[in-house]
């Protein structure tokens, strides 16, 4: 595998997207996301299909969303790619596996606490270890980033909404990163954490790009 494999995580209204735009423009060699066919996705829903059976067998409550379904998905089939043809240069990602493995933590159905899917969410995490070269953790405190989400002019599900649902919803969130996260260094994935209230979007920028991984024959 050639290149580097870089996730951009954190909560919304960290500063992910400003910061993925400035990185792309900064250096023309950097790509943002892996790509699966048809194929792969088919192939990789199939093979998650028996993990998903068996912790449904052991667990009541709802089903797995659409959205649930495809992120899972997702999880399977990127990794294939990234083994097959990771591409040469920078790869950034952008709601990558640290983020889907965390999502499906917080917001998933009650059959993410049964044995069988933690088995394979440990499995999954471990895999995805083995791949990315970095993880870039951005975050800042509650009431920054509620202000940038109700700033926005997408919507979010805690956009205009009570503070204090706000707050444990973010407090869930940052849980389950953590559990990801804490994986990933335990892997010995390099985790960059950076507080996005203390810096502007360019100073923000100049941290992350100087810390990333770079191609051989390459200087930041």
């Amino acid at each position: 595998m050639t290149g580097h494999l870089v996730e951009i995580a954190g909560p919304a209204g960290a500063g992910k997207t400003t910061l993925v735009a400035n990185l792309l423009a900064q250096d023309p060699g950097t790509c943002l996301g892996l790509h699966s066919d048809r194929l792969g996705l088919g192939i990789a829903l199939l093979s998650t299909t028996p993990a998903l059976a068996a912790a449904r067998l052991s667990s009541g409550g709802r089903w797995w969303t659409r959205a649930e379904i495809r992120s899972l998905t997702y999880l399977r089939a990127w990794r294939g790619t990234a083994m097959r043809n990771h591409p040469g240069g920078l790869v950034l990602l952008d709601h990558g596996p640290v983020f889907r493995l965390a999502a499906v933590t917080a917001l998933g159905p009650p059959m993410t606490d049964t044995a069988a899917f933690r088995r394979w969410w440990s499995r999954t995490a471990e895999a995805w270890a083995s791949l990315l070269d970095q993880v870039v953790w951005l975050d800042a405190p509650d009431e920054v980033l509620l202000e940038r989400i109700n700033g926005r002019v997408r919507d979010h599900r805690v956009r205009n909404v009570a503070v204090a649902e706000v707050n444990r919803f973010l407090a869930s969130y940052r849980r389950a990163y953590g559990g990801a996260l804490e994986l990933m260094a335990r892997e010995g994935v390099p985790v960059l954490h950076v507080d996005t209230s203390r810096h502007s979007p360019d100073e923000l920028t100049q941290i992350v790009s100087r810390a990333l991984p770079r191609p051989a024959g390459r200087s930041g």
